[in-house]
C-alpha cells in the first residue's frame, strides 16, 4: 500500500491493502490489526472532545474560542506569524498541510463577485497582538494533524475504475447531475463485471430513488433489476423516466432495424453525437399529497408485449412530466403516476394525427401498445390472487407468426419478451430487449426485506429426468433451482445500509455493493456511557463483534461530522468561504436572540432555520428579519441598525475564529465516517470468512467463505461518500 502522499489528500491508494490478513486489511498503514487501531483511535478521540462536541452556532452563547481551543493553540493562531488566510485553511483540512510557520499567510483568494463575504486574511490584520510570539507551531497543534492523517483510511480513487469513465448510453444520461453521472457510470460498471464474472442475472437496488442505477444496469447491461424505495413520489418519478427511456430506446432501435445507422453513443460522445432536442430531458418534477413514508405499496403497472414498435416523437428540451398526487390517481385512473390533462390531450391530438399506437390507448389488440394494469403491491396482490406477485426472471418464448414482422422483429430471431401480467403486474420491458425492469415503493425495515424478496425473487422448479412406467425418460419437476442475483444501494441512508448488509447475509444473495451516507440518522446500540440504548437487534452502530466488545459509540456531533467533506474545501474555494461567512451569520443571529429574549440559550437547542444562503447576500440585517418571521417571532425587537452594528463589532475577529474551529473539527470527519465503514466491512468478515478477534483470518466452519473489499469506489472530491463495500459469498 501507498503511504500518504500530501498532494492527493489523505491517503495513497485508493483499494485497501490486500497483502495484510483479515481484518487488518481495511486499516491504514501503520496498524497491524484492528484492535490495535481501535485502542489508538479511541485514545486519540477521546483528546478531541471539545471539537467533536462544538456547535459553531453556540460560539458565542458558549464563548467557544476561550472555553474549547488550548491556550497555545490560540497564541499560535492569533499571532502575526500563524494567522491563516482562507487558502491556508483550505490546504489544513483537505490536505493536512500545516504551513510553515515562518512563511506567513499565503495570499488570499478573490472573493466571488457580488458575495458580501468579506476577506478572511484582510480582518486578520486587526487582531489582538498578544505579548508573547510563538516561534513554531505548538507540539500537540502538529500532533493533532499527524494522529488525524494516522488513523484515516485511504479515500483515494482506484486507478482500476477510470475504465468505467465515459461508458454510460447517452440515452441513460438524462437527469444526471456530473457527480451522480460519475458515480452511476462507475458502480453499474462494477456491478456488471462482477455479475458476468458470477453468472448473475437478478439485481435488487434498495434506495432506488429516481432509478439512475437500476435504469443503466437494466437498458444497457441487460439485467433484471428490482428498484424498491420507500418513497411514493420517487418510484413514480423513476416509473415516468423509465417510460421515457423505453421510448429513446425504441426509437434507436427502429433506426438500427431500418438502416438508420444509429450511432451508439456514451457519454463522453454526448456533446457530439446526441441531437440537441435529445441531450437535456430535465429532471423530473412529481407533485404529490402522498406522504412519502407510507407503508402501502403502490406501484404504477406497465406492461408492454413485444410487437412493432411504437414510434414516438423526442423529448424536447425542458419539458417536464408531472404528477398529481398518487392516491388521486388511482381512484381516476388505476395508475399511481398520472400524466398532466395538457401532456394528454397534446399527445392524443398529434398521435390521433398521425395514427400512431399511443400508451395512452389500452387496447390489447394493437401490437406493441403498453396495457395499463390496476396498480397492486406486495401486500395488496397476496391478498387478490393466489398467483405469486412478481418475477424477476428474464424470459423469451418463441412468437408465433412473425413472417409480417418487420426487420427488428426478424433480427431478433423471431422471438419476444414475454410477460405474464397476473404473475408480474408491476413488470415494465422493452421491446427487442431481454431486460425487466421494475420499481416498487415499499417501507423497508430489516423484518419487511426478507418478505420483499421472497415475492419477487421466487425460486424456480428445477427439472430432474426420471423413469417413467413404460421406461421412457420423464421430467419431473422436484427442488429449488437457486438463482444467483446482487444486492446493491448507492448511497442507502443511515440504518438502510445496516439492514442491507444483515439482509445480505441471511438471504441467498451472492453479491453486495454497498455505499452509504446521512450518518446522522443512523441508530446506535449503545449510549455514552456504554449502556445498552436498543437491545432489539434493530441498531445500525455497531454491528460487529469486534466494535461491540469496545462498546463502540459516536453520538448526535460525531454522526454529523461524519457527513462533513473535508477533500472538498480545497477544490470549491469560493463555496468554502461563503459557508464560513454563514456560520458567522448564525452564530450571530443566536446570539442577538438569546440576549434579546427571543429564544432561550444553552443548554436549549438553538432552532434550525433551513436554508438561508441567499439571504446572505443582502446584509446580515435582511438574514435576521427573515430568520425572525420564518421562526415566527417578533419582529420589532431587534432593530436593523442594531443588526448591522452588532455584524461589524465582531466580524474582525470572530470570523476568523469561527473558520479555525470549524476546520479543526471538520478534519474529525473521516475518522468518525472510518469508524462506520470499518465496522460494516468486519461484520461482513466476521460473518462470511470468519475472524479470532484480532484481524487475523480464521478458517473455521463459522464461516461461509468469500471476499469482503472495502474500495475506494468514487473520485472523493466529486463524491465524498466514495467508499464501496463488496462483499461475494462462495
Amino acid at each position: 500500500m501507498n503511504q500518504y502522499k500530501e498532494s492527493t489528500g489523505w491517503a495513497g491508494s485508493g483499494t485497501q491493502a490486500h497483502d495484510r490478513e483479515g481484518t487488518a486489511a481495511f486499516l491504514p498503514p501503520g496498524f497491524d490489526s484492528l484492535e490495535e487501531y481501535l485502542v489508538s483511535l479511541r485514545s486519540f478521540l477521546a483528546s478531541c472532545e471539545p471539537f467533536i462536541d462544538l456547535m459553531i452556532v453556540d460560539y458565542f452563547t458558549t464563548n467557544s474560542w476561550e472555553t474549547r481551543m488550548p491556550q497555545d493553540w490560540k497564541e499560535a493562531f492569533e499571532s502575526e506569524q500563524g494567522k491563516l488566510s482562507y487558502l491556508d485553511l483550505m490546504e489544513l483540512v483537505s490536505l493536512g498541510k500545516l504551513r510553515d510557520f515562518k512563511s506567513g499567510p499565503s495570499p488570499s483568494i478573490d472573493t466571488k463577485e457580488g458575495s458580501s463575504c468579506p476577506s478572511l486574511h484582510t480582518k486578520l490584520k486587526n487582531t489582538v497582538d498578544h505579548s508573547h510570539q510563538p516561534k513554531d507551531w505548538p507540539e500537540s497543534l502538529k500532533d493533532f494533524v499527524r494522529m488525524v492523517k494516522k488513523h484515516s483510511i485511504n479515500r483515494t480513487l482506484d486507478p482500476d475504475f477510470t475504465k468505467f469513465k465515459d461508458t454510460l448510453d447517452i440515452h441513460l444520461i438524462p437527469g444526471m447531475t456530473p457527480k451522480k453521472l460519475h458515480e452511476v457510470e462507475i458502480l453499474s460498471g462494477l456491478i456488471a463485471s462482477y455479475a458476468k464474472e458470477h453468472s448473475i442475472r437478478s439485481v435488487i437496488d434498495l434506495g432506488a430513488g429516481q432509478g439512475y442505477l437500476s435504469r443503466v444496469l437494466a437498458f444497457q447491461h441487460q439485467l433484471c433489476v428490482l428498484g424498491v424505495d420507500s418513497n411514493t413520489i420517487q418510484t413514480c418519478g423513476a416509473q415516468t423516466t423509465q417510460k421515457r427511456t423505453e421510448r429513446l430506446f425504441r426509437n434507436k432501435t427502429k433506426q438500427k432495424g431500418s438502416g438508420a445507422g444509429g450511432k451508439k453513443g456514451s457519454a463522453s460522445a454526448t456533446k457530439k453525437s446526441q441531437p440537441a432536442n435529445e441531450a437535456s430531458v430535465p429532471p423530473l418534477s412529481v407533485e404529490s399529497t402522498e406522504a412519502s413514508g407510507s407503508d402501502s405499496p403502490i406501484v404504477t403497472t406497465i406492461s408492454l408485449e413485444n410487437g412493432s414498435p411504437i414510434p414516438s416523437k423526442k423529448a424536447k428540451t425542458g419539458s417536464r412530466s408531472r404528477s398529481n398526487s398518487p392516491a388521486d390517481s388511482i381512484g381516476r385512473s388505476g395508475s399511481s403516476c398520472k400524466r398532466s390533462s395538457r401532456a394528454r390531450r397534446s399527445k392524443a391530438k398529434k398521435e390521433d394525427n398521425q395514427n400512431i399506437p399511443s400508451s395512452e390507448i389500452n387496447d390489447p389488440n394493437i401490437p406493441g401498445t403498453p396495457t395499463l394494469e390496476a396498480p397492486i403491491g406486495p401486500a395488496l396482490a397476496s391478498a387478490s390472487t393466489s398467483t405469486p406477485t412478481s418475477t424477476s426472471t428474464c424470459t423469451t418464448a418463441t412468437a408465433p407468426d412473425t413472417s409480417a414482422a418487420g426487420p427488428i422483429q426478424q433480427e431478433q430471431g423471431q422471438k419476444k419478451a414475454t410477460i405474464d401480467s397476473a404473475n408480474d403486474p408491476n413488470l415494465a420491458t422493452t421491446p427487442g430487449s431481454n431486460f425487466q425492469l421494475q420499481h416498487i415503493t415499499h417501507h423497508i425495515t430489516a423484518s419487511t426485506l426478507p418478505t420483499l424478496l421472497k415475492e419477487h425473487f421466487p425460486k424456480k422448479s428445477k427439472p430432474v429426468s426420471c423413469c417413467g412406467k413404460n421406461g421412457i425418460e420423464e421430467k419431473k419437476e422436484e427442488g429449488e433451482e437457486e438463482e444467483r442475483w446482487t444486492l446493491c444501494g448507492l448511497h442507502a441512508c443511515g440504518d438502510l445500509t445496516s439492514n442491507m448488509i444483515k439482509l445480505y447475509l441471511e438471504s441467498s444473495a451472492t453479491c453486495l455493493f454497498s455505499v452509504g451516507c446521512c450518518y446522522h440518522w443512523i441508530t446506535e446500540r449503545y449510549d455514552k456511557d456504554g449502556n445498552i440504548a436498543i437491545s432489539d437487534g434493530t441498531h445500525g452502530f455497531p454491528l460487529s463483534a469486534a466494535f461491540n466488545r469496545h462498546k463502540a459509540h459516536l453520538g448526535e456531533h460525531a454522526k454529523m461530522t461524519a457527513c462533513q467533506s473535508p477533500e472538498r474545501w480545497l477544490k470549491y474555494q469560493k463555496e468554502t468561504e461563503d459557508a464560513i461567512h454563514g456560520h458567522y451569520y448564525r452564530a450571530l443571529l443566536h446570539k442577538l436572540m438569546v440576549e434579546n429574549g427571543l429564544y432561550p440559550g444553552p443548554p436549549a437547542v438553538a432552532p434550525v432555520l433551513g436554508r438561508m444562503g441567499k439571504n446572505r447576500l443582502k446584509g446580515f440585517p435582511h438574514y435576521l428579519a427573515t430568520a425572525i418571521n420564518r421562526l415566527r417571532l417578533p419582529s420589532d425587537v431587534i432593530r436593523p441598525e442594531d443588526a448591522q452594528a452588532a455584524y461589524d463589532e465582531y466580524l474582525e475577529k470572530d470570523l476568523y475564529r469561527i473558520g479555525i474551529l470549524w476546520a479543526l473539527r471538520t478534519m474529525l470527519g473521516p475518522l468518525f465516517e472510518g469508524m462506520i465503514l470499518l465496522d460494516r466491512a468486519t461484520f461482513l468478515y466476521e460473518n462470511i470468512i470468519g475472524d479470532d478477534g484480532k484481524g487475523k483470518s480464521a478458517k473455521t466452519s463459522g464461516g461461509r467463505g468469500g471476499s469482503v473489499q472495502l474500495v475506494a469506489g468514487f473520485d472523493v472530491v466529486e463524491s465524498p461518500r466514495n467508499m464501496i463495500l463488496i462483499a461475494l459469498k462462495n
